[in-house]
């Protein structure tokens, strides 16, 4: 007796088993509940087997159905590293690109970057997920991400590693702040401010934390806020001062609504870095825009003057 599987019954099944739940499954799927009911009971015919079962008003899987749902993952993976590897014979004028990057470096730096990339590969499907380190490590590591672009980083696989950008990290604070019209102020000058921070597993937080902890200072902060653009209105409403990143600031300096504080040891120089795992079979498109990445990087970025790199180069790289 032969014995085949459906992989549309199979994809059904996966969503149904996803939700827990029939209805959420046909909605997700655009199809009537009685279709997808059709479709798990002809899987059970074929396997011979009890996929799931109704608990009260809750639908839970059978043993059979987690063991199934185990080597689903794995089949749609394998049919997903399939189509990887197809597309990696094709032009990469025409794939499929997923990257990620942090919340600065996604925000302020890499739409311009991907407007470039987008002129030389109009064709080319860019998904693009900007979050904190953390979240594009899980994303990297679960394979959802080709590549992503961070500043922090913690792999326990190994990963492929190039520097991008420099990231200068600066006080901000509004132009009436009491130390706004001094020069190389003391760091210990900080232990009388309080601090408007990102959330946990932020690079810049984390940076702002170390120096703090190496100067043996407490770190007083005042509110932690979600993104950057509430830390600036935070600090120009005068809730606090705050760590972030130069690239962030141009529309805020330009106007005076913010200052840069001339704070002995800052700025903090970090780096931007491309990562991705390195036992991961890149697309002829995912290779197209690595190439494309560092070749900025060589160029710098277009949101610094060229006078800044001799500037930089003279800095010591304090860069984790």
């Amino acid at each position: 007796m032969t014995r085949s599987l459906n992989l549309h019954q199979l994809a059904t099944f996966q969503m149904v088993a996803k939700h827990s739940s029939y209805v959420r499954a046909a909605e997700e799927l655009h199809f009537s509940q009685p279709a997808v009911s059709a479709q798990i009971r002809l899987l059970e015919e074929s396997l011979g087997v009890k996929l799931f079962e109704k608990i009260g008003r809750k639908t839970h899987l059978t043993r059979a159905g987690e063991e199934l749902y185990v080597y689903s993952q794995k089949i749609f993976f394998l049919i997903d590293d399939t189509l990887d590897a197809m597309d990696a014979l094709r032009s990469p004028h025409y794939g499929r690109l997923s990257i990620g990057a942090d919340t600065t470096f996604g925000t302020y730096v890499i739409p311009g970057w991907l407007g470039k990339f987008h002129k030389l590969y109009p064709n080319v499907q860019v998904e693009l997920e900007v979050t904190n380190p953390e979240h594009l490590i899980e994303a990297l590591i679960n394979n959802r991400l080709d590549l992503v672009v961070m500043g922090n980083y913690s792999v326990e696989v190994p990963v492929f590693v190039a520097p991008v950008l420099s990231n200068d990290l600066v006080l901000a604070a509004p132009p009436t702040h009491r130390l706004a019209e001094r020069r190389a102020v003391p760091f210990v000058e900080l232990s009388r401010e309080y601090f408007l921070v990102r959330e946990p597993g932020s690079g810049t937080r984390e940076s702002l934390e170390t120096a703090f902890h190496e100067a043996g200072i407490p770190l007083q902060v005042s509110m932690q806020m979600g993104n950057n653009t509430a830390i600036k209105q935070g600090v120009a409403a005068g809730l606090g001062i705050a760590l972030l990143s130069r690239v962030a600031l141009d529309i805020e300096l330009e106007t005076r609504r913010l200052v840069i504080l001339d704070v002995e040891g800052f700025p903090l120089v970090r780096q931007w870095r491309l990562v991705h795992l390195q036992k991961k079979h890149l697309s002829a498109t995912a290779r197209a825009f690595k190439s494309f990445l560092l070749q900025q990087a060589d160029q710098l970025s277009p949101l610094a003057p060229r006078s800044q790199r001799e500037t930089r180069a003279r800095r010591k790289d304090v860069s984790l």
